[in-house]
């Protein structure tokens, strides 16, 4: 009988800790999920803010505007301090980056210092404009190792919840390995981290004493005409919009109305030749114009390179009444070019009036479509005769960067503005500037950094 008993005692005893590590086995992978999770999140964090960082830094030397200066290094004094906030929070195994902590503080209050000395309305010395693009310069750099480390990580397979390590017994931490099979073993340092820490040990001290696609949309579209149509004439104009995209035969699966600032009959339909094969469609509720349209068939190997993608998007365009359209921008994603065109109004770039067009590459069909900008934006325009001329555009730019050409652009600013300029494509080092001149008074109105990516260009 105590046999018996001590069997059915220790046979609970068994259980409850096969419970007890299936529960602990739980909380240790919500916990190790959550790790990963955090320290993926706070080093894309630390690299797109030192990336950000390094683009302002870059536009502030190439603006000629004190007022354009001063928000810049406003912008870089902010995200250099979210990257050091990222920074902290990151598991830096074998070593604590305290160097690249004390350079980006030191950038962060280096670039608030001079933006409160242009805010006072005082200009930057030469050594300190200097000092600026050595920060800018070193600011690359530490991308550069950044993104070393984040090949690193990929190339190993390594989990950043891997760098919490704890010490254990042998024979627990065998236990841990067969509970959760996740590194147990700490990594070694990571080079990029050593490298960048290794290499702003010995930077001097600083001496100082303390793309437009996004621009704010209209309250009301401008650019659509006529009264509301009926549901079935929204249904009637989706099929043949994507038929004609894709040369193939659509018939709805389902429709419903859309609210917002552009209302639209949003719908689904099905292409009738091609099994599985679905396309999205919004059609304004006021005047019935195709605003968006998104195919997201699977795109096979690229067939057709960016310029013929162009010239597809181009007699796309052309085929459904927009003729006057400039090309501007290119992107290449997934085996699509995606391709941003602006309204052109004689010799002038209608930068607010954008459609963009999606083309697979594997056979030239048009795959997504966005007027959401042109329809917000476009309207009948008085356009203001330059005061100045381009060669005068030309000398407001700053004597360090090269001026590689200049054009008349209409560009969208803060507050629903729209300013005439000259878009001044210039060269500092070997990175490519936007600069705009304010073809009446003369100021600087904006700056954009171009950036060359896989398969075309984005602006920044």
């Amino acid at each position: 009988m105590t046999r018996r008993i001590a069997t059915i005692v220790l046979s609970l005893a068994l259980l409850l800790a096969i419970g007890w590590g299936f529960w602990e086995r739980a909380n240790r992978m919500t916990l190790t999920n959550a790790v990963e999770a955090g320290g993926q999140r706070d080093f894309y964090n630390l690299l797109n803010y030192v990336e950000q960082a390094q683009v302002s830094m870059g536009k502030s030397l190439v603006s000629s505007s004190s007022r354009q200066q001063a928000v810049h290094l406003t912008e870089a004094w902010n995200q250099a301090a979210a990257a050091q906030a990222s920074l902290s929070q990151l598991p830096t195994p074998g070593l604590k980056p305290i160097n690249v902590s004390k350079f980006l503080a030191q950038t962060s209050d280096y670039s608030n210092y001079l933006a409160q000395k242009l805010a006072r309305g005082e200009e930057l010395s030469t050594q300190e404009k200097e000092q600026l693009a050595r920060l800018r310069e070193e600011m690359g750099v530490l991308a550069r190792d950044l993104h070393q480390t984040e090949g690193q990580v990929a190339a190993k397979s390594l989990r950043w919840s891997s760098f919490y390590g704890t010490r254990m017994p042998a024979p627990f931490k065998t236990i841990a390995r067969i509970a959760v099979p996740v590194q147990t073993e700490p990594p070694g340092p990571l080079d990029g981290f050593v490298n960048a820490d290794r290499r702003l040990q010995t930077l001097p001290s600083l001496n100082y004493d303390g793309p437009f696609s996004d621009h704010l949309e209209k309250p009301q579209p401008l650019g659509l005409k006529g009264g509301e149509i009926a549901p079935a004439e929204a249904e009637r104009r989706a099929i043949i919009f994507a038929g004609a995209a894709g040369s193939s035969d659509y018939r709805i699966q389902s429709s419903r109305t859309s609210n917002g600032r552009l209302p639209t009959f949003a719908m689904n339909l099905v292409d009738t030749r091609r099994s599985g094969i679905t396309t999205h469609v919004d059609i304004s509720r006021q005047g019935g114009e195709v605003i968006t349209l998104l195919n997201a068939r699977p795109v096979g190997p690229p067939a057709l390179d960016a310029t013929k993608a162009t010239e597809k998007a181009t007699a796309f365009l052309k085929a459904h009444g927009f003729d006057r359209m400039q090309p501007t921008y290119s992107v290449r994603t997934d085996n699509n070019q995606v391709i941003t065109f602006a309204a052109k109004e004689g010799d002038v770039i209608l930068y607010p009036d954008q459609v963009k067009v999606k083309v697979a590459l594997d056979n030239g069909e048009i795959t997504g479509w966005d007027a959401a900008p042109y329809y917000m934006a476009h309207h009948q325009r008085q356009l203001p005769r330059p005061e100045l001329t381009p060669a005068q555009a030309r000398a407001k730019i700053n004597s360090g960067a090269r001026v590689e050409g200049v054009r008349l652009a209409l560009i969208p600013l803060p507050g629903g503005i729209e300013k005439l300029t000259y878009e001044v494509n210039t060269k500092l080092d070997a990175t490519r500037y936007l600069v705009y001149i304010n073809a009446l008074t003369g100021e600087e109105e904006r700056v954009m950094q171009i950036v060359d990516v896989p398969g075309g260009q984005l602006t920044m």
